[in-house]
């Protein structure tokens, strides 16, 4: 089962995060007593991706969809409910820096601050023309350890 902080330090495991996003979830994305639909949290995890990507400037300019990257595994645990046009937080933070690969961390948060669902999640940079993946350049890794402000395991 994903648990990723020790019994008892999950304060100190959300607090290391720099990157939100937030979401209110709509009334399409619920089933009919407000709670929110499985299918709709890898949504919400993809977004916040794409965000910290953005924050991280890994994105290169590629035309109108500047994407340089593709998820290649997401796994969520479910820990609480989410609920119709509740203000939660997404959460990122990587934790593992590989060749061409991200290991993220992510978490939904309530309003009250409760943990909803963790996540983690490999994306790997990706060469389109090719169709393979591709390192990541060093300003993209700069970019990362810039928004992380700390060390970062780094895999070669």
């Amino acid at each position: 089962m994903l648990q990723p902080f020790e019994p008892g330090g999950r304060e100190a495991w959300l607090a290391a995060f720099r990157q939100a996003v937030e979401i209110r979830p709509r009334y399409c994305e619920t089933d009919q007593v407000g709670h929110v639909s499985n299918t709709s949290y890898g949504l919400y995890f993809e977004q916040a991706r794409l965000a910290y990507a953005r924050a991280a400037r890994i994105d290169e300019p590629r035309g109108r969809l500047s994407l340089d990257h593709v998820a290649a595994e997401i796994t969520m645990r479910f820990v609480a409910p989410c609920y119709y046009d509740e203000a939660l937080r997404v959460l990122t933070r990587c934790v593992r820096l590989g060749r061409s690969s991200l290991e993220l961390e992510q978490a939904i948060v309530g309003p009250d601050g409760t943990l909803r669902t963790v996540s983690r999640t490999a994306a790997v940079s990706y060469d389109f023309d090719a169709d393979r993946s591709r390192p990541w350049s060093e300003a993209q890794r700069a970019g990362v350890r810039a928004l992380e402000g700390r060390e970062i395991e780094e895999a070669s």
